[in-house]
């Protein structure tokens, strides 16, 4: 299982560093079993089939999933450090959706995934309306909050990222889902996952992100 330690510019949107290591060797993990997802991702639409799958694969799969999962955030200065707990292993994929908008093309798969979190970690679901708040085990407070944005805008917020990335970096659906809502919330720590996340077509997107103490 994989533990995603990341920094990431609040003000680009996108990240500037993505380390992937083990689970400390003092860290007990338990599991919570297998969970769907239906999932996005947003690559240069200059990229083949073949390749947007291997860039997929090897890199934006193992990131941009951990979002999903409940994550240390705090402010240092301009940039939020990311610390995800759990981890997971993708059991089964399917891509559903290869569609071009504006010189880009969002990915759609339906994935099973076989998750683990720490013990006495948070619990993989909190549900509850936009807005409210629910209490969830170990008096820990929780915020449901709707975000929205859309590409190629999104993509374009990223731009100004300094240093060179690999072709077909971009700010992706899941963590653009997460900053927006940190920065919604307000807080300057506090945990985080991306409940779910809908594309509501011509690049567009809509999420529920859930942050409390």
């Amino acid at each position: 299982m994989n533990q995603v330690i990341k920094y990431v510019s609040i003000s680009a949107l996108i990240f500037v560093l993505l380390a992937c290591s083990a689970f400390s060797s003092g860290r007990v993990e338990e599991p919570s079993g297998k969970q769907e997802a239906q999932v996005f991702w947003v690559l240069d639409g200059s990229m083949s089939a073949e390749s947007a799958e291997m860039f997929l694969e090897r890199y934006l799969f193992p990131t941009s999933l951990a979002t999903m999962l409940w994550t240390d955030f705090t402010l240092q200065g301009g940039q939020v450090r990311l610390d995800t707990e759990g981890g997971y292993r993708i059991v089964r994929k399917q891509r559903v959706l290869a569609e071009a908008i504006d010189g880009y093309t969002v990915y759609a798969y339906n994935l099973i995934l076989d998750v683990t979190r720490p013990a006495e970690g948070w619990p993989a679901q909190a549900r509850q309306a936009e807005g409210r708040s629910a209490v969830a085990p170990g008096n820990r407070t929780v915020e449901s909050y709707v975000v929205r944005f859309s590409y190629p805008e999104a993509a374009e917020a990223g731009s100004g990222l300094s240093g060179s990335q690999p072709k077909g970096v971009l700010p992706q659906p899941l963590e653009q889902a997460l900053l927006a809502g940190i920065k919604k919330d307000g807080r300057a720590s506090g945990k985080g996952r991306v409940e779910r996340v809908e594309y509501l077509g011509s690049g567009r997107f809509e999420a529920t992100v859930l942050i409390g103490n």
